[in-house]
C-alpha cells in the first residue's frame, strides 16, 4: 500500500515517479504524463472523493509535492462559471485533466515581442471544449486561461515544481496591461 488511502491516486504517482526515472527529452516526457493523468482522471472512486472537496476561487489543493522528482500535483475546484484571467506558468509545464464537470480551455498567441514592461497584446488562437476527461498540455509561457462550463468542476494539474516557487504573468485581455503572480493559495488535502 502507498501513502495515499485512495489506490488510483497511489498507483497514479508510482507510475509518475517511474516515468519521471526515465530521464526522457522534455517535450517527450510531459507528452508521456498525459496518459498518466487520464488514467487517474478516469477512475470513479478517485472522482467520487473528489465531491467532497470544498470549491473555493484562488485555491488550489495540493495533493503531492514529490521529494524525489519535485512534480506537483494539485486540484482545482472550480465554482459555478468560474472564469479565470488569462495567465501563463511562468517556465514550468502544466498538465491539466478534468475529472469532474466541463471546462473551456482558450490558448492565446502573443502579438508583441515583450518589450514593453507592464503591457502585451494577446489573440485568441484556439478556443477547445474540455469535458470531463480532457488532459491538455500547456507548456512553458504560453498565455491560457481555463474557465468553468458547468455548474462545478474540478480538474487535475500536474506542474514541473510547486506553485509559487516561480513568476506568472497575469494578462489583462482588455487593458492589455500584465501583472506578475505566484500563483493560487495553496491549501493541503489528504487523498
Amino acid at each position: 500500500m502507498g501513502q495515499y488511502l485512495n489506490s488510483a491516486f497511489n498507483n497514479f504517482i508510482h507510475d509518475m515517479q517511474m516515468h519521471f526515472s526515465l530521464g526522457l527529452p522534455e517535450v517527450e516526457h510531459w507528452e508521456g504524463v498525459r496518459p498518466l493523468l487520464r488514467r487517474l482522471i478516469s477512475d470513479d472512486e478517485f472522482r467520487n472523493v473528489s465531491r467532497s472537496w470544498e470549491r473555493k476561487k484562488g485555491r488550489e489543493y495540493i495533493l503531492h509535492h514529490d521529494p524525489e522528482y519535485d512534480f506537483f500535483v494539485g486540484a482545482l475546484v472550480r465554482e459555478p462559471k468560474h472564469v479565470a484571467m488569462a495567465h501563463d506558468h511562468g517556465p514550468t509545464w502544466t498538465i491539466y485533466g478534468v475529472l469532474d464537470g466541463d471546462e473551456v480551455t482558450q490558448i492565446f498567441e502573443r502579438l508583441d515581442d515583450g518589450s514593453q514592461p507592464g503591457y502585451a497584446e494577446l489573440k485568441l488562437k484556439v478556443r477547445s471544449e474540455a469535458p470531463m476527461g480532457t488532459v491538455d498540455i500547456v507548456p512553458p509561457h504560453i498565455p491560457h486561461a481555463e474557465n468553468g462550463n458547468s455548474p462545478r468542476s474540478v480538474a487535475i494539474t500536474v506542474r514541473t515544481t510547486k506553485p509559487g516557487s516561480y513568476d506568472q504573468i497575469m494578462f489583462d485581455l482588455e487593458t492589455g496591461k500584465t501583472g506578475i503572480s505566484r500563483g493560487l493559495e495553496l491549501v493541503p488535502l489528504e487523498i
